[in-house]
């Protein structure tokens, strides 16, 4: 194989590499049917779920692509908050449900025995680190 086509296979090959490094997320959420985003606060999430506290931060959103509704879709959200969660549609029941979505930094949701339960999401915590996913069958509610 003449040299300079050599060169140009390597060249192409390194573009290809630095292309696939800055894209891999992206490349692992289509390679995993899934969709991820980040939001440094609550303000830069769209939607945020009504629950999630007004100090949110450091977001991480895990969807997967094969949903037909926001109802069926599964979603994990990770963040931080000091302030936690409450409202007057949360309730502690015991934990029946995992996510379906992992994301990378959430708290070990099999540690928690129970969750607090707002409509169609369960979330727990450590400290001030927060997991919350979607659908959450058997966690209470209808």
């Amino acid at each position: 194989m003449p040299r300079t086509t050599t060169t140009a296979l390597a060249v192409g090959a390194l573009a290809l590499c630095a292309v696939t490094l800055s894209g891999c997320s992206a490349l692992g959420d289509a390679a995993h049917d899934r969709v991820t985003s980040e939001a440094s606060t609550r303000a830069d999430l769209d939607p945020a779920p009504d629950w999630m506290p007004s100090d949110a931060r450091d977001i991480t959103a895990v969807s997967g692509t094969g949903g037909k509704s926001s109802d069926t879709t599964p979603t994990t959200l990770v963040f931080t908050s000091t302030a936690g969660v409450s409202g007057d549609s949360c309730t502690t029941t015991p934990r029946n449900s995992a996510p379906t979505m992992d994301v990378d930094g959430a708290p070990d949701v099999y540690e928690a025995t129970s969750v607090l339960r707002c409509g169609a999401w369960s979330m727990t915590s450590k400290g001030d680190r927060w997991v919350a996913w979607t659908p959450n069958p058997g966690d209470g509610g209808s």
